[in-house]
């Protein structure tokens, strides 16, 4: 499971971006028990709803 985390603003300080993408999968762990990929992306990257927000996409591949 990849989970895209938008920032608030424009960071590049690595060290901190890479102990906030550790905390952000710990939290999801602990909460879902899965380990997901998480991929920090600048403000604005994830593409805004209109409507109903689309909160899980599956890009599993069928065998159909």
């Amino acid at each position: 499971m990849t989970v895209e985390v938008e920032l608030k603003e424009f960071c590049d300080d690595y060290p901190r971006l890479q102990a906030l993408t550790k905390e952000i999968t710990r939290r999801l762990k602990d909460e879902i028990l899965l380990t997901p990929v998480v991929k920090l992306v600048p403000k604005g990257a994830l593409p805004q709803q209109e409507g109903k927000a689309v909160r899980v996409k599956d890009l599993r591949k069928t065998l159909i």
